[in-house]
C-alpha cells in the first residue's frame, strides 16, 4: 500500500507542476488592457472611429468589417502584449475553441503592433474579401470585406 501511495505522489506533483505552468502560460497571453469605446488608445488624440479595428482580449472587434473601395482600415493595440496584422488565408478553425489549424500570408500586408496603442493602417483600393489574421495567436482571425461603394 505504502509503494502505491509513494507512486502515485511521484506521478501527481509532476502532472501539477505541469499543469500550474500550462496555465500561467496561457493567461500571461491575455493580461492586455483594453480599450473601451471613447478612450485613447494611445498617448496621442488618436481613437478608434467607425470603420477602425482594435485588438483586445486576443480578439480582432470587429471581426469582420465592411469599408467602401478607397476606405482605409486602422487598427489598434489595445493590449499591452505583441499582436500582428498578416493578410492572408486561415482554415480549419475549430468551432470550439476558435483556433485556426493553418494560415498562409499573402504579402499584401504584415505589421507587427508590440505595444499597447500601436497602429496600422492599410487602404483597400479594390474590392473584395480579405481575410487576415495575428500570426502570434491563433484565435485571432478576422475578414475585411470591400464594397464597390
Amino acid at each position: 500500500m505504502t509503494s502505491q501511495i509513494r507512486y502515485r505522489t511521484r506521478l501527481a506533483l509532476p502532472a501539477a507542476l505541469v499543469l500550474s505552468l500550462g496555465m500561467f502560460g496561457l493567461t500571461g497571453c491575455a493580461s492586455g488592457d483594453p480599450v473601451t469605446a471613447g478612450s485613447s488608445p494611445s498617448a496621442s488624440s488618436e481613437e478608434p472611429a467607425e470603420g477602425d479595428v482594435t485588438l483586445v482580449s486576443l480578439n480582432f472587434m470587429p471581426e469582420t468589417i465592411t469599408v467602401s473601395v478607397g476606405e482605409t482600415v486602422t487598427w489598434f493595440n489595445g493590449e499591452s502584449i505583441t499582436h500582428t496584422i498578416t493578410s492572408g488565408t486561415f482554415s480549419d478553425v475549430d468551432e470550439t475553441t476558435g483556433l485556426r489549424g493553418s494560415d498562409a500570408a499573402d504579402g499584401l500586408f504584415d505589421e507587427e503592433l508590440g505595444e499597447k496603442g500601436g497602429t496600422f493602417s492599410f487602404t483597400f483600393d479594390t474590392a473584395g474579401t480579405y481575410p487576415y489574421f495575428c500570426d502570434i495567436h491563433s484565435g485571432m482571425n478576422a475578414t475585411v470585406v470591400v464594397d464597390e461603394g
